[in-house]
């Protein structure tokens, strides 16, 4: 039987077990609260990432332009829908995709454009 549930409890505990379980709860505390303070973090410039379409046209045709504005925004949408709360925000400019936010709302963003045939590749800077 666990020497927690027995009388005594955590009275009958040693001193450097009862240490290294405040030394535990004090670091579960700290992940927890690290994890709500970042999630609320503005977003900063190094959150800015860029993609080109696949195949890569620098100056896409007016309609398929539109088109790429139409799924991107799509695709913005449902980023908003499936992680609310987030400042998720991507641009076109002609085939280069600029995208600000979380790497998982990124992520989400990405497959987004995938699923709708218009699969997105990272620019190497």
């Amino acid at each position: 039987m666990n020497r927690l549930c027995q009388p005594g409890g955590i009275k009958d505990l040693t001193a450097t077990q009862r240490m290294t379980l405040t030394v535990i709860a004090s670091f579960v505390c700290l992940i927890v609260s690290s994890l709500s303070v970042n999630a609320a973090q503005p977003l900063r410039p190094s959150d800015k990432k860029s993609f080109k379409t696949i195949p890569f046209d620098p100056a896409p045709p007016e309609a398929q332009r539109h088109e790429l504005e139409r799924v991107v925004a799509l695709c913005i949408k449902t980023v908003g829908e499936e992680l609310p709360g987030g400042h998720f925000e991507a641009s076109v400019d002609g085939g280069i995709v600029n995208s600000v936010g979380i790497d998982r709302e990124r992520f989400k963003f990405w497959k987004c454009m995938m699923e709708s045939g218009h699969p997105l590749a990272p620019i190497n800077k």
